[in-house]
């Protein structure tokens, strides 16, 4: 899930990518990450694929190599860029081949590819820095593809999140508030950035927006399992983790002992045109 930032007045939106220590905080537990954070529709896979020139991608903020791992079934090429060694480390260990770098900063050196995709990592990338990055690296026709995870939390799953929060970690970037009412809603301004950004480039033509919807039923025991794999939480002291997974552990008990949640992955997608 994005660190979801309240942002400074005149924003136009989050800029969860200027939380550098929390984008690179995720290796804490690399491998809880990788067994508690779901994998992508199937569906979202094979139109990537589908809509893509070849099928050599790159991954941007690669992470444990979750969707990496995905691509790689549906016969691609992956290279992965990721900033967390510990993390890029784990994908490795898991087939995957990776690269450790900010993107923007990472270096091609003349390498070209068909897909640039990012599976719940582009909001740790500067919006317009990266969509540039990707321009340069697509070959004309190419895909820009960076989709993110919008769950549906229960109403009171986010009420004992947020009050757990504001007792222990006041200022974390991480705020659940924002997750009340229509979950896209939350994470609208977000994606309007990554479409701007794009935009911005003069490199892409218009972009589009995929929907795949679907859910997942978790025991209290996933869904704690989890938790501490989100942005804002993974810098939590052990002491103030114990207690967030607690209150929140109490409310799934109130739910039976398990949850399900809605899922919305949502892809902001445009194709590399030819250079003027």
């Amino acid at each position: 899930m994005p660190t979801l930032s309240e942002g400074r007045p005149g924003d136009p939106g989050p800029e969860p990518h200027r939380h550098r220590r929390t984008a690179e905080s995720f290796g804490v537990d690399a491998a809880r990450y990788d067994r508690a954070r779901p994998p992508y529709p199937q569906d979202l896979i094979d139109r990537i694929v589908a809509a893509c020139p070849g099928r050599r991608v790159l991954d941007v903020g690669a992470g444990t190599g979750i969707e990496a791992r995905q691509f790689l079934a549906a016969g691609c090429t992956v290279l992965g860029v990721e900033p967390d060694e510990r993390m890029a480390a784990f994908a490795r260990g898991s087939g995957i081949e990776v690269e450790v770098a900010r993107f923007e900063d990472w270096q091609p050196a003349g390498r070209r590819f068909d897909t640039v995709v990012a599976g719940t990592a582009w909001h740790w990338v500067d919006p317009v820095a990266g969509a540039a990055k990707a321009a340069e690296v697509l070959r004309p026709g190419g895909r820009l593809a960076p989709f993110h995870h919008v769950p549906r939390l229960p109403a009171e799953v986010v009420d004992a999140l947020a009050e757990a929060l504001r007792r222990v970690a006041p200022d974390s970037p991480f705020k659940p508030d924002l997750l009340r009412g229509s979950a896209l809603e939350a994470y609208r301004p977000l994606f309007a950035r990554i479409t701007d950004g794009i935009r911005r480039t003069r490199s892409f033509g218009e972009p589009e927006q995929w929907q795949f919807s679907w859910e997942r039923t978790y025991s209290r025991a996933e869904w704690l399992d989890q938790l501490p794999t989100f942005g804002g939480l993974t810098r939590l002291p052990p002491d103030a983790l114990a207690q967030v997974l607690d209150r929140v552990g109490s409310a799934i008990d109130e739910l039976g002992g398990h949850t399900t949640l809605p899922y919305t992955t949502v892809a902001i997608t445009a194709t590399r045109i030819p250079a003027a």
